[in-house]
């Protein structure tokens, strides 16, 4: 009697060699189709993707995805940015001119009048006189050097010239001619009448003093129109006190010249309170 094995004991696969063919192809399509199953379900899987509200972002991904979203404006609350052809071109900015108190004085007559501190920089000086006889005023300095004249003629007069101390010595008098009422007032360039950038002409009549609110170009042209029967000048002023002579004209005249880059002020004088047009 053979003694039985040990318990548990496994036992070795029944070897191929003895199995039947028709016991092969069974084994071999049940392999097939085992893998088969295998790849359909990786395949199921790669299609629909992992599931992403299974995983929850961390707060470094929050914080990422944030900062690259920029609020955009809803059609409704966006302005259209005007054309430039609708936008009008504005005043400029004036020149950064000094400004010295305003000095005004009034009186009939022959006067000599003390303007107080003595100045040299340029200013503006704005003349009126009712008399119908001589009309003349003169600088003077503080140590009675001689004197310079700043405006002579006769008969009525009203008008604004620019006021620079003769080869800028001071000025600490004026003295003033008169055969009836006058009035001056010694003011700083800022008080030049404005020609602004939205304006191609000026036009006006006796002496004046222009502020230029625009920079002239390099080589712009002035054209000037004078339509009195006297003496019309016109000098441009720069920033440099550079004083640049224009036009000289006597009578009715017309004409044009270079406007000098870096002018700021135009002094137009026009006797017999004449008119004229000034175009850039």
């Amino acid at each position: 009697m053979t003694p039985p094995g040990p318990p548990f004991a496994v036992q070795p696969p029944p070897s191929q060699e003895g199995l039947s063919l028709g016991a092969k192809i069974a084994l071999v399509a049940a392999g097939l189709g085992t893998l088969f199953l295998v790849l359909a379900t990786v395949a199921t899987f790669l299609w629909s993707g992992p599931d992403d509200s299974a995983a929850p972002s961390t707060p470094a991904e929050e914080d990422t995805e944030q900062a690259n979203i920029e609020e955009v404006p809803s059609a409704e609350n966006v302005e259209e940015a005007p054309s430039a052809a609708s936008v009008e071109e504005g005043p400029g900015t004036p020149p950064d001119f000094p400004e010295p108190e305003h000095l005004s004085s009034s009186g009939t007559g022959d006067t000599a009048v003390d303007l107080g501190e003595p100045f040299s920089d340029p200013r503006i000086i704005a003349l009126s006189h009712e008399g119908e006889g001589e009309f003349a005023v003169w600088s003077q300095g503080p140590e009675d050097e001689s004197m310079h004249l700043v405006h002579g003629g006769e008969g009525p007069y009203e008008g604004r010239i620019l006021f620079r101390p003769f080869l800028h010595d001071e000025t600490a008098v004026l003295h003033v001619t008169a055969d009836g009422a006058w009035e001056f007032t010694v003011e700083p360039l800022t008080a030049a009448t404005p020609w602004y950038a939205s304006d191609t002409e000026f036009s006006g009549a006796g002496d004046e003093v222009l502020q230029l609110l625009w920079d002239p170009e390099e080589m712009a042209e002035l054209e000037a129109a004078h339509h009195g029967s006297s003496i019309f000048t016109v000098r441009g002023l720069a920033m440099d006190d550079t004083i640049d002579p224009m036009f000289y004209e006597i009578g009715p005249s017309e004409g044009s010249e270079h406007l000098r880059e870096g002018t700021v002020l135009l002094e137009v004088s026009a006797e017999d309170d004449a008119e004229w047009m000034l175009t850039r």
